[in-house]
């Protein structure tokens, strides 16, 4: 590649702290596909130029951007490559990893993202043995990358559930095409932390990811990263949370209709948003079957994706036989996304209609093998996505009107493993 050529890959690498980038060109410079330029943008001081000139290494100084959403922005509007990778400045990429990320674009023209296993270094780049709670599903092996005895953690699969979670979501390497990035709107300039989640949500509703089963990527730990400093750790855990109940929706709205499969709203029509079926025991304007539950819907098994149940549970008296029907048309990995008034205030009780009732503890015995033992008719399987009550609004709040969300995934063979804990 020439200076004026158009090169296949932007890596791009903005940096407040240039202690490891003589280590990123290192890497670069022995990766097995040449065609890259590397954009480094320098900010809050920082200062740095390679040893030896590469025309492939751009340097930009940008003293005048704050916050990692605005840098990592500016370096992509910068990118001249059909494919942008990042590269974190202390990371280091295997040599094989460009060409293996060509070679994953080019067999699967639909895929937005692609992304690798990693393994994590120490600061002097050494073995790092560091492991996530297993129970969670992570799982780990040992590989050997450029010379390197490391261990691998196998990153996950490209579901609704880990997209909307930073904990389970795509690792590094994470390489996009720049028209899909640009698309989903490129990187939110506002945002200090969580920059890729939410990102990643975006290029989610554009299309799927590919996954590639190899480490391709060297993550470096050390007390620097900022997920090492508690305040700025305790800030992204509940932005994770944040961030999910944003997009999980629109997430798993995406992933069912690339699928084929059907999303089903159950209540009245007027509450139907745009892409579902409407589902009421009455007819009228948005709804599209009229059929009570929980007798059974005529359609298919495992025809459905997505299902939204927003103040419909309550109203329905044979709980585990609605259940059981929503779990029959539920894909392997579909989506049942509810909110009912919980028992836990007033708003369960209050309605002359309300003839079921629910709070956090009455979905243990969908998603806890424990508590489904005592109630041998429920024939479904959930994992828990998310399970919370909180009050919607302050008027809620001051009328004692507190709301549970259960978000469930529906275990069937074929489903791909979601993070956070199984049926125990």
């Amino acid at each position: 590649m020439t200076s004026t050529s158009t090169p296949r890959f932007s890596v791009f690498t903005p940096s407040h702290m240039p202690r490891f980038l003589d280590e990123c060109l290192a890497a670069l410079q022995a990766q097995t596909c040449p065609d890259w330029e590397w954009i480094v943008l320098l900010n809050n001081g920082a200062r740095w130029r390679p040893e030896r000139p590469d025309e492939r290494v751009r340097v930009e100084i940008a003293d005048d951007i704050h916050g990692v959403g605005a840098a990592k922005r500016r370096a992509c509007e910068l990118a001249r490559g059909e494919i942008l990778v990042e590269l974190d400045h202390d990371d280091l990429l295997a040599k094989a990893c460009l060409a293996e990320l060509g070679k994953a674009f080019d067999e699967h023209p639909d895929a937005v993202l692609v992304y690798s296993n990693t393994a994590q270094i120490t600061e002097d780049g050494g073995r790092d043995d560091t492991r996530f709670n297993e129970a969670h599903g992570w799982q780990y092996e040992e590989v050997r990358v450029d010379g390197r005895n490391l261990l691998q953690v196998r990153s996950m699969a490209p579901t609704p559930h880990n997209v909307s979670y930073i904990w389970y979501a795509p690792n590094h390497v994470r390489a996009f095409r720049k028209e899909s990035y640009e698309k989903a709107g490129g990187y939110d300039a506002t945002r200090t932390v969580l920059d890729d989640q939410d990102l990643m949500c975006r290029l989610f509703h554009v299309g799927d990811f590919h996954h590639i089963p190899r480490c391709l990527y060297l993550q470096r730990v050390h007390p620097g990263c900022t997920q090492r400093d508690p305040d700025i750790n305790a800030f992204i855990q509940r932005e994770t949370v944040a961030l999910y109940d944003k997009y999980i929706e629109a997430n798993a709205l995406a992933w069912t209709l690339r699928r084929g499969l059907l999303a089903l709203n159950l209540g009245p029509g007027h509450r139907k948003p745009p892409g579902y079926v409407g589902v009421d025991q009455h007819p009228g304007e948005g709804i599209d079957i009229v059929a009570s539950l929980p007798g059974k819907l005529d359609l298919p098994d495992n025809s459905v994706g997505l299902m939204r149940a927003v103040e419909f549970l309550e109203r329905v008296p044979a709980k585990v036989p609605l259940i059981n029907e929503l779990y029959r048309l539920l894909a392997p990995g579909g989506m049942l996304l509810t909110m009912t008034p919980s028992s836990d205030g007033r708003g369960a009780y209050q309605n002359p209609t309300y003839v079921a009732y629910y709070n956090e503890n009455s979905f243990w015995y969908y998603t806890d093998n424990q508590y489904r033992a005592f109630v041998p008719e429920i024939e479904a399987k959930f994992q828990k996505s998310r399970l919370v009550t909180y009050f919607p609004t302050e008027w809620h709040a001051e009328n004692d009107i507190s709301y549970v969300v259960a978000n469930l995934i529906a275990m069937k063979e074929g489903a791909d493993r979601c993070g956070g804990l199984l049926l125990v």
